[in-house]
């Protein structure tokens, strides 16, 4: 299976990161599970650029690049991953049902980026979420529709702008929760 120039390959997993890449390389192969594409300069994802049959990739890493923003739909091929890195980017907002395809999703790490606010539903079909990690943003209130993530076992949102107190029962439904993370937020007590 040929891999792609910039990158190194071993069975399923391609090796892309520290490469100083400025996009995703073309020519990634069909049977990758674990890409590796952290600590490069991609600003953007183009549409379409997982779209070439990635169908059987468990776990993306696009952490510490330099993504201000993603393209619609740019995860929806990926209906197997259940690892999806995006921290220590740029990002100032996600397009609402980007996430919907990923009902595998175990993992979803969003912390360092320059989010102020997530849409309504994001998490809707993140059913099977474990681990959620909003640690470092701009958020001022807590994210809607986190109270429906009920595999929920890690919940970070320190280090954010979270002034007002939280609902009474925002979490009841979180039975599996077991590590929450508030602290560094500049609550009104």
């Amino acid at each position: 299976v040929a891999c792609p120039s910039q990158c190194s390959c071993s069975g399923t997993q391609v090796n892309c990161h520290e490469r100083r890449l400025a996009s995703v390389p073309a020519g990634i192969p069909t049977t990758t599970q674990v890409l590796y594409l952290y600590t490069n300069k991609i600003t953007k994802l183009e549409p379409g650029v997982f779209d070439n049959a990635l169908t059987q990739l468990t776990y993306l890493t696009l952490r510490n690049n330099q993504l201000t923003a993603l393209p619609e739909g740019v995860f929806d091929r990926l209906v197997n991953l259940q690892q999806l890195y995006l921290h220590l980017n740029r990002l100032s907002s996600i397009p609402a049902g980007m996430f919907d395809k990923l009902t595998n999703l175990k993992e979803l790490k969003l912390y360092s980026n320059q989010l102020t606010a997530l849409p309504e539903g994001l998490f809707n079909r993140l059913m099977n979420i474990d681990v959620l990690d909003l640690c470092c943003n701009k958020f001022t209130q807590l994210p809607t529709g986190i109270a429906k993530l009920t595999k929920l076992k890690l919940l970070a949102l320190q280090g954010n702008q979270l002034k007002s107190s939280i609902p009474r029962g925002a979490f009841d439904n979180l039975k599996s929760l077991t590590h929450i993370w508030l602290l560094n937020n500049p609550w009104d007590c």
